[in-house]
């Protein structure tokens, strides 16, 4: 029999949780209101990626105004592997935060 599907975090020493701790998880989109439906009270949820343009034809992207109709609050950005495959820069990166940051997100 095989191993149990895992996902867990490491944080080191550089913490610890207590009341103070914010713990922010980032599943894929598909998962993103499934995973928040399953967390405690506490646990924010993340969105792995948002795309840099409000709205449009952009055919499987997620603009900030949808994360935050469905109350994802918080996006991760600046992935190495879309900076080397897809050739995303410091400054697509960077327009992202702004963005984000302007629109209440934590980024």
């Amino acid at each position: 029999m095989g191993r149990q599907f895992f996902v867990g975090g490491n944080f080191k020493m550089q913490a610890s949780l207590d009341e103070k701790t914010e713990v922010v998880i980032a599943p894929p989109s598909l998962y993103l209101l499934l995973t928040r439906e399953h967390l405690r009270k506490g646990i924010e949820v993340a969105a792995q990626n948002v795309f840099d343009k409000p709205n449009g034809a952009f055919t499987g992207e997620i603009s900030t105004e949808q994360l935050k109709d469905s109350n994802i609050t918080w996006v991760l950005a600046g992935h190495s592997e879309r900076r080397v495959i897809l050739g995303e820069d410091s400054g697509v990166s960077g327009d992202i935060d702004q963005k984000q940051t302007r629109s209440h997100m934590t980024v």
